[in-house]
């Protein structure tokens, strides 16, 4: 299963995991009402009310309600539409769901906006191997290597290569 990603937490695994792993915020804490707004929640900006949307996201695909975090994740975007974050999360919900070509959507736009997404890259590329789509899947991996390298992400850059060999059928980390 895809990880969740939050932005400024450690992320302790990337990409095909068996759950899915996230650090909370104390303003991940709060619950967001969909009805009227708390005089807190009124004070907020638009930034920090779409982290809360995608903090109560997080929380919900945690718990399995990929439809309602996604509804989540929308509110969030209307918000904040260039956060990578929300993008990156709701093709995670996405593919959770089984809509790979919204997921794939997703990862894309959270890779326009922040290039250095190593995760959005593994996970885009996973997803297009599963569709077939073999090319693409080893430029994901071969892109998302490379940028896990250089951030130190040692494991996952061999992970991306252990992938990579399994494309090519090569043996070579």
């Amino acid at each position: 299963m895809f990880t969740l990603r939050r932005h400024r937490w450690p992320l302790l695994v990337c990409l095909i995991s068996s759950g899915l792993v996230l650090g909370m915020s104390p303003i991940g804490q709060t619950k967001l009402s969909q009805q009227q707004p708390t005089a807190t929640q009124a004070a907020l900006s638009p930034k920090d009310r779409s982290q809360l949307y995608l903090t109560t996201g997080i929380q919900k695909a945690i718990n399995g309600d990929y439809k309602n975090a996604i509804q989540d994740y929308d509110q969030a975007l209307k918000l904040a539409p260039s956060n990578s974050e929300v993008y990156y999360n709701r093709g995670v919900a996405y593919f959770s769901i089984g809509l790979s070509k919204n997921a794939i959507q997703d990862f894309s736009q959270a890779i326009a906006l922040q290039p250095t997404m190593a995760e959005a890259y593994g996970n885009r590329g996973m997803i297009r191997f599963n569709l077939g789509d073999r090319q693409g899947a080893l430029a994901d991996y071969q892109k998302a290597k490379k940028l896990f390298r250089s951030q130190g992400d040692v494991p996952a850059a061999q992970q991306m290569q252990i992938w990579i060999n399994q494309q090519s059928g090569t043996t070579r980390l």
